[in-house]
C-alpha cells in the first residue's frame, strides 16, 4: 500500500515534526492515543491525511508575525496503524520508545464491559511512561 520511500519519508517528518501523546485519564475515560504532526507547509501535513487518516486543521496558539501552521492529528487505532507502520524507519531510540509506547497503550485499550481490576492502573502506567519519554531534556533510562 505504500512504498517504502513513503514511509521512511513518514518517519524523518515525523521525528522532527511529530508527537505521540495520550489525553490525561479521568474517572470517565481511560485516555486516548494522539499522533500529530506540525508544519507550516499544508501539503506535507495534507500528505500524512491522505495516506494515514485522521484530518488536518490550522494551528491555533500563534503569537506575533509567526507563519500560519497546520496540524494533522489522528486518534485511537488510526494513529496505532500509523505507529506500527513508521516503526521500524525510526531513527532515534526517543522516538522508537514513544512510538512502542504509543502502540502498547492501543493494544491495551479493552472494552469498558471487560476491563478488568488492574486495568486502569496499566493505562495510567502507560500514560505517565509515554509523558516522560515526552519531556525535554536527559533522556529517559526505562527499557521497554
Amino acid at each position: 500500500m505504500f512504498s517504502v520511500s513513503e514511509l521512511a519519508w513518514a518517519a524523518g517528518l515525523f521525528e522532527g515534526e511529530g508527537t505521540v501523546r495520550i489525553n490525561a485519564l479521568s474517572k470517565r475515560n481511560t485516555g486516548a492515543l494522539i499522533v500529530s504532526v506540525v508544519n507550516c507547509d499544508e501539503q506535507i501535513v495534507a500528505f500524512f491525511a491522505e495516506r494515514f487518516g485522521g484530518r488536518v486543521k490550522p494551528a491555533t496558539g500563534l503569537h506575533g508575525n509567526r507563519r500560519p501552521a497546520w496540524v494533522w492529528t489522528c486518534a485511537a487505532r488510526v494513529a496505532a496503524r500509523f505507529l506500527r507502520q513508521i516503526e521500524p524507519h525510526l531513527r532515534t531510540d526517543r522516538n522508537k520508545k514513544r512510538a512502542r509506547a504509543g502502540i502498547l497503550f492501543q493494544e491495551g485499550k479493552v472494552h469498558r464491559s471487560k476491563q478488568g481490576p488492574g486495568y486502569v492502573q496499566e493505562q495510567w502506567e502507560a500514560f505517565m511512561w509515554l509523558k516522560h519519554l515526552n519531556q525535554r531534556g536527559l533522556g529517559p533510562t526505562r527499557e521497554q
